[in-house]
């Protein structure tokens, strides 16, 4: 009996972070979705790591589920914290690489094996698509904060 249900436990494994990155990376949803749900599941209980919280709310905001998908975006916003700004001169150099990556970068998944480095552009991408949550959501008042955020990095939603 215990090794059936090993069986099944393995059965019912969906992926790890970077099978949940990977499927979103390169637009397989079904795939995408497989992966999140134990997730989701998991962040009733305990912390994710930021990345996977956004991979979440990532999927979910596809999926049309921008309610469910804020709620794996405040838990991303909340792992990171207020990690520190860009430097004066990197600062400019990543808005002008912003600019030219156009809005479909709030779509990205992001890395599972991200740095620290890499800390305030997940802030900035967990904004801007809980932003975009919002909107969807008919909720101006509560995106205006994410829209003013992003205007520092010369973002503009509509």
């Amino acid at each position: 009996m215990e090794l059936m249900g090993k069986n099944r436990e393995k059965a019912g494994h969906t992926g790890t972070e970077g099978d949940l990155y990977r499927a979103l990376a390169v637009g397989d949803l079904p795939a995408a979705w497989l992966s999140a749900r134990t997730f989701i599941e998991r962040a009733k209980t305990e912390k994710l790591a930021y990345t996977t919280a956004f991979n979440c709310g990532l999927c979910l905001y596809l999926l049309e589920e921008y309610e469910k998908s804020l709620a794996e975006l405040t838990q991303a916003e909340q792992s990171l914290g207020n990690p520190p700004e860009f430097e004066m001169a990197e600062k400019k150099l990543f808005m002008q690489a912003l600019s030219a990556a156009g809005p479909q970068t709030a779509l990205l998944p992001l890395n599972p094996d991200s740095g620290k480095g890499l800390a305030r552009y997940g802030l900035l991408r967990v904004k801007w698509l809980a932003t975009l949550c919002l909107l969807h959501l008919g909720r101006q008042q509560e995106a205006a904060s994410g829209i003013r955020f992003m205007r520092q990095y010369h973002i503009e939603i509509q």
